[in-house]
């Protein structure tokens, strides 16, 4: 091929099969970043709720807190507490 000019794309099936597999990249790419971005979101929501009771929390808050957990649980939590010890501890518990 390449003494001719040609390339993977000049081939049909080549062709396709890597623009499906370019397509399949970024829907997993696009799938992966609405995860992390609502873990992202996720955190500081918590965040917020507990520096407004006052209680004074670490930038990785949520780093013990498996991902599944459910939201309500982690809330009830937040809003339960006296301290980020004590969020975790009830996370724990449940």
């Amino acid at each position: 091929g390449a003494r001719d000019g040609t390339g993977p794309d000049d081939d049909p099936l080549l062709r396709s099969l890597r623009a499906q597999s370019r397509a399949e990249g970024r829907a997993e790419g696009a799938a992966q970043g609405r995860v992390e971005g609502a873990a992202e979101e996720r955190a500081e929501a918590v965040r917020a709720v507990l520096q407004s009771r006052g209680i004074a929390c670490s930038e990785n808050l949520l780093a013990g807190v498996p991902d599944e957990s459910p939201a309500h649980a982690v809330f009830a939590a937040a809003l339960a507490c006296d301290s980020e010890r004590d969020f975790h501890a009830r996370l724990r518990r449940r």
